[in-house]
């Protein structure tokens, strides 16, 4: 991983050039931290497998990758976090979200309840109700992010939820759940028969002295219904390429999603499935690289956050390159980013878009060059330092 420019204004003229909605969203002038893409190029050994299928004008109709993902998925999963899958029962889906809709669809009933772990990631506060369910909120710890298992019993009882919708690594704040945190969740949805959706999109940045544990490792040998979503596509910076993984621990929720219409949900295109093969076959060096930089990224941005703007909160994450930022002490109100944007010309992740207990708090993407995130705190000081 070699991208470092030193030349903001080239730098920024490079990413304002992209098609992509984080660059495009906001006015010229505008550095962005918000949407959860990278400014990294992604690994060059996909690139090169997308260039070759270009020039091959290869756009018939190609399944080849698509036939290898399943299998290449178990071993990246067994390699990468200790748990086998069953490679029949992989299945290919655009995105993490279709599966958790699936899942949400299938597994559970119109009125019932879904626990989500708030500060959380927008869309699940969007599509619970979508498709006729309540949301059950079980907020963290503020601060540690710590799951409270006594808490999630608790709600799980009077809200008489019938499912666990879990973001592990979790966004927005950056935390990487532990065993203890996952048995008991298990636990939990052991006594009360519950589904646990587990969206594990972030399972693969992951920071020294943390680590992911796939919810399938610890529901093994309990009786409790599960799936699990995840993809290459925040790692290796591929989310525009629309492929991802399903597996259905739970056999009744995986029979009615496979005898849905063939074309429903449409399918991966074979640019996605190419991309993400090769994610998960040769791209382990790129991304041990990568999370090293991200890594020395998380640092730099809170040693400067912490020794810059004092009374900001910030906890270091585990895992991800987004950082969760307590800025009510600055008196911004509700939304802080809503007011950089303005004053510093900062696009942050909005903070009441994760929820209640989001209001005061804003999020940042570190996954750029470090002279974009130098100039990213230097505004965000100069209006608030």
């Amino acid at each position: 991983m070699t991208h470092s420019p030193t030349d903001l204004a080239a730098e920024i003229e490079r990413l304002c050039a992209l098609s992509g909605i984080k660059w495009s969203r906001y006015p010229k002038g505008t550095l962005a931290a918000w949407v959860a893409d990278m400014d990294l190029p992604t690994a060059p050994v996909i690139t090169e497998a997308l260039r070759g299928l270009v020039e091959r004008a290869d756009f018939g109709y190609n399944f080849a990758a698509h036939m290898q993902l399943p299998g290449a998925w178990a071993a990246w999963m067994e390699h990468r976090h200790g748990w086998r899958p069953d490679e029949a029962r992989v299945r290919l889906v655009t995105d993490v979200l279709q599966a958790v809709d699936l899942a949400l669809m299938f597994g559970t009933q119109p009125g019932d309840g879904v626990v989500i772990f708030t500060p959380v990631y927008p869309p699940f506060l969007k599509m619970v109700p979508a498709i006729g369910r309540r949301i059950v909120d079980c907020p963290l710890e503020p601060g540690t992010w710590r799951l409270d298992s006594e808490r999630l019993e608790a709600c799980v009882v009077a809200e008489r939820a019938r499912c666990v919708l879990l973001c592990s690594p979790h966004n927005p704040t950056g935390r990487a759940f532990s065993r203890e945190e996952l048995e008991a969740i298990a636990e939990v949805a052991e006594r009360h028969d519950l589904l646990v959706i587990s969206d594990e999109i972030w399972a693969d940045v992951v920071y020294s002295g943390a680590k992911h544990i796939p919810f399938a490792k610890v529901a093994e040998g309990r009786d409790v219904r599960w799936v699990i979503a995840h993809a290459a596509s925040k790692a290796f910076n591929l989310a525009g390429l629309r492929c991802a993984v399903a597996y259905f621990g739970d056999a009744e929720i995986e029979r009615q999603a496979c005898e849905l219409p063939g074309h429903l949900l449409g399918g991966v295109s074979a640019p996605g499935a190419l991309a993400t093969l090769t994610a998960f076959t040769e791209g382990e060096p790129w991304l041990d690289e990568t999370v090293v930089f991200l890594e020395e990224q998380r640092d730099y941005l809170v040693e400067r956050l912490r020794a810059e703007l004092p009374e900001a909160g910030v906890t270091m994450p585990e895992a991800t390159y987004l950082a969760w930022l307590d800025l009510r002490a600055y008196g911004l109100g509700d939304d802080p980013a809503a007011v950089l944007l303005e004053r510093a010309r900062v696009a942050l992740g909005s903070g009441p878009d994760f929820g209640e207990h989001g209001k005061g708090w804003a999020r940042v993407n570190f996954a750029t060059s470090r002279v974009v995130l130098g100039e990213v705190v230097g505004r965000v000081v100069s209006v608030l330092g």
